[in-house]
């Protein structure tokens, strides 16, 4: 069976054919049960990729690390939407992204057209080097002793921002990268979409920082952008997981799915 409405879903930022990511096709799919689901590979990797959650993966294609990049995957993305949408067979266009996917479903609602409602879970806030700063921190007892690793890192983002392209390969990612990610300003991002947006953050997320993603929020309402909403779950983590490491998945993405119906009807009508 087909459906009118296209539901695109971002994977985050490992080396993983998206078509390995279980979470998809057990829990996400129903952020929109009655779309069709569309998945895009990032550049250079397929399903014969096997699945590795390590940073410092040793089978992660070249090529794969040569061209990733938000900018690679935001064009690839209109690419392949250009192809979908030609026998104009959907009516309707979500977008859904986590982690470094919420990064990307932000440039896209910000940079195609007839997007119909996008949502990103645990993007982070305005810049990303800030993310970084509070993970590091949050492996040590206290700022003192994660100092050396916080200037180490500034150390090299400085180095990526001020560099022609380099050849580096650090946390699974080329300078392409890390030069783009360090670059990016969320804050500008968000600004420029106009449909209707819902960022979803855990407060117990130390991959990204909750802290900073409530302050982009709270400067995009200063700036009158009525269009994003803010959903914030001070109990979990990156993975939507609770303090006890139960899975709150299923809820959070129903509380999607009702932030959606208000936004597009009911699909059964």
């Amino acid at each position: 069976m087909t459906h009118d409405t296209l539901l695109l879903i971002l994977h985050g930022s490992d080396c993983n054919s998206v078509l390995k990511i279980d979470s998809i096709f057990t829990d996400y799919k129903n952020v929109w049960p009655e779309a069709d689901i569309l998945l895009i590979e990032k550049y250079g990797i397929n399903k014969d990729l096997k699945y590795d959650i390590a940073t410092d993966r040793k089978d992660c294609p070249a090529y794969y690390l040569k061209k990733d990049s938000p900018e690679q995957r935001v064009a690839d993305i209109k690419v392949v939407l250009d192809i979908v949408r030609k026998d104009n067979k959907y009516n309707k266009f979500i977008v859904l992204g986590g982690s470094e996917g919420a990064v990307i479903a932000h440039l896209v609602a910000a940079n195609v057209d007839d997007i119909d409602a996008t949502i990103s879970f645990n993007g982070g806030g305005r810049w990303f080097i800030d993310d970084v700063l509070d993970n590091i921190a949050s492996k040590y007892e206290n700022l003192e002793e994660a100092k050396e690793n916080i200037n180490n890192f500034k150390g090299f983002a400085e180095h990526v921002l001020n560099s022609k392209p380099l050849d580096i390969q650090a946390s699974g990612h080329g300078y392409h990268w890390w030069y783009q990610v360090l670059s990016i300003d969320q804050l500008d991002t968000l600004q420029n979409v106009k449909s209707p947006l819902l960022i979803v953050q855990g407060g117990r997320d130390t991959s990204v920082s909750p802290q900073k993603t409530d302050e982009m929020i709270k400067r995009l309402k200063d700036l009158g952008k009525e269009n994003i909403e803010y959903q914030r779950y001070d109990e979990l983590d990156h993975g939507l997981n609770n303090i006890g490491g139960e899975s709150k998945r299923k809820e959070v993405i129903s509380n999607m799915n009702l932030w959606l119906r208000s936004k597009l009807g009911n699909p059964n009508r």
